[in-house]
């Protein structure tokens, strides 16, 4: 039981740390041009009739150039030596503004470090994390409430990259403990109803005594464990969910699949279902979502994170007559 346990842990463990140091490929998607992680160049004397999304990446707009719409930098660096017609707003990064630099939009800038050349011009309005509006996080972090086109856009991008980071993960569980997957699966499919009113159970209490040791002090790191572990078995439930689709498409083909490829696929198509209907049919699209996730959080309970097969109880045997006799 040990053993199996490290081994779990080990698998969570090593996809969160490659998901945290693997660095996300570039591409670009229309109608908006996305540059994640990679480096672009709009040479002179060419224009982008579009907005430009930057995410981690190295964008170079030289001079002569022009980006028709709005330009939305997310860590990483711009350094801009043409026109822009529309806003620029920078979030964490590094912003390099060249003598012939042109914005006729708004420049809006938060945690980042600016570099502006004399003769660079902004046309519109300057505000700096000293001067727009924020969001208080609990613990006192601060996000900027920033009102601009990419809303839909970044919304479009965080979607799909929650998606491909939900795949990714279930792939690498898939590579090291494919039997606990299938354990956990196999129970939620077989036993719905125990596993949702556990999951649903665990759900609801579990939260409340999280919160009462969070009032001690000396049980704080108990709290944190415990809402850590609810996480990571709440996330391994869907994951096993999302395996169990994906051996299921690869047998509608005829075709036997790599587990991982089975778990990335699957959880893809899961994650893309419920975070869809939840984005489409907010009133009501999430009590799909709800009820998936009840039913993997308790078959993972049950199963010990799928390092035992679950074995319902068998049921008593009907009671004997006592002092009949056969006629």
């Amino acid at each position: 039981m040990i053993r199996s346990g490290r081994k779990i842990l080990s698998a969570l463990l090593l996809a969160m740390i490659v998901l945290a140091a693997l660095p996300i490929t570039a591409y670009a998607a229309s109608p908006a041009d996305v540059i994640i992680g990679n480096s672009y160049t709009l040479e002179s004397g060419k224009t982008l009739n579009d907005d430009l999304f930057i995410l981690g990446g190295s964008v170079n707009l030289m001079g002569g150039s022009s980006v028709q719409g709005d330009v939305f930098l997310l860590g990483g660096s711009l350094t801009a030596g043409g026109t822009i017609t529309g806003n620029i707003t920078v979030l964490g990064g590094t912003l390099n503004l060249e003598s012939t630099f042109v914005l006729n939009g708004n420049l809006t800038t938060a945690g980042a470090s600016v570099n502006r050349d004399p003769g660079a011009q902004v046309n519109g309005q300057i505000r700096t994390g000293e001067n727009i509006q924020y969001f208080i996080l609990p613990g006192g972090f601060r996000v900027p409430n920033i009102r601009s086109g990419f809303d839909p856009i970044f919304r479009v991008i965080s979607f799909f990259l929650q998606l491909f980071l939900w795949a990714l993960v279930a792939m690498l569980v898939a590579v090291f403990i494919p039997a606990h997957l299938t354990r956990v699966s196999q129970t939620a499919l077989s036993q719905p109803l125990y596993s949702g009113g556990l999951g649903l159970l665990t759900a609801i209490v579990l939260p409340i005594i999280l919160v009462l040791l969070l009032i001690t002090i000396c049980l704080i790191p108990v709290s944190f464990i415990g809402a850590f572990l609810l996480l990571i078995a709440w996330a391994f439930g869907l994951m096993a969910l999302g395996y169990e689709i994906g051996q299921r498409v690869g047998r509608a083909f005829q075709q036997v699949w790599h587990p991982a490829i089975s778990a990335g696929l699957g959880t893809l198509i899961l994650m893309a279902g419920l975070n869809g209907l939840e984005a489409i049919v907010p009133c009501v699209g999430w009590i799909p979502k709800l009820v998936v996730s009840v039913i993997g959080l308790g078959a993972v309970l049950l199963t010990q994170f799928g390092t035992k097969t679950y074995t319902p109880s068998p049921s008593l045997p009907p009671s004997s007559t006592i002092g009949t006799q056969p006629g």
